[in-house]
């Protein structure tokens, strides 16, 4: 823990910026890694849905879909609604159905675009902590037949490297986690997507 604490040091203010943006981007991932699942955007009562509107018991549907809390439960509620109702058909309801999934986009990427640029901005970060670290090598070669030349020299050549190695090491977890996530989020919605479209198929 200490040769830690004394790298961080070595570092200079870039490794403690990026030390900040990781315990930030680690944050971010343990709350994706919570909410985006697919069982807390779509409960299992979708599926009881669809035999309620197979036997043409679009009440019961309705009734069922109103203790649904989810987002897919929700959207559900509202089609049927309006199918009841007689604002919409079958095929109005599919396309509704695309405009709906697209709104819930925004909540299955939530907090990706902050994760997204630490990602990018981490890297940059640690390129200004080594041309720091650079510039007080350069510094030191003024001085460098110094004992204290050669501790600047060494200072130097310690920060630059740490702050590269730092930027690198917060930017790939979080870029990885960033991919991840997209990928996670895209095949989540495209599941709703599909199980609402054959729930809404059987409407009689």
């Amino acid at each position: 823990m200490d040769t830690l604490f004394s790298l961080f040091e070595k570092g200079g203010f870039a490794v403690y910026v990026l030390v900040f943006l990781s315990f930030v981007s680690w944050a971010l991932i343990i709350e994706r890694l919570f909410t985006l699942r697919f069982g807390s955007m779509m409960s299992k009562s979708v599926r009881d849905v669809r035999s309620l509107l197979a036997s043409g018991d679009i009440d019961g549907a309705l009734k069922l879909l109103s203790l649904d809390n989810t987002p897919a439960g929700q959207i559900l509620y509202r089609l049927l609604e309006e199918y009841k109702e007689g604002k919409a058909d079958k095929r109005m309801l599919m396309s509704d159905l695309s405009f709906e999934i697209s709104l819930l986009a925004p909540k299955v990427e939530k907090n990706l675009a902050l994760l997204s640029t630490i990602a990018s901005v981490s890297p940059l970060i640690g390129l200004f902590g080594t041309i720091t670290g650079l510039i007080k090598v350069f510094s030191a070669f003024a001085v460098v037949q110094t004992e204290q030349g050669i501790a600047l020299l060494a200072t130097g050549i310690s920060e630059a490297l740490i702050s590269a190695a730092t930027g690198l090491a917060v930017a790939i977890p979080a870029l990885l986690a960033y991919w991840i996530f997209r990928i996670m989020g895209n095949s989540i919605l495209d599941r709703i997507e599909q199980e609402l479209a054959e729930t809404l198929r059987v409407l009689k």
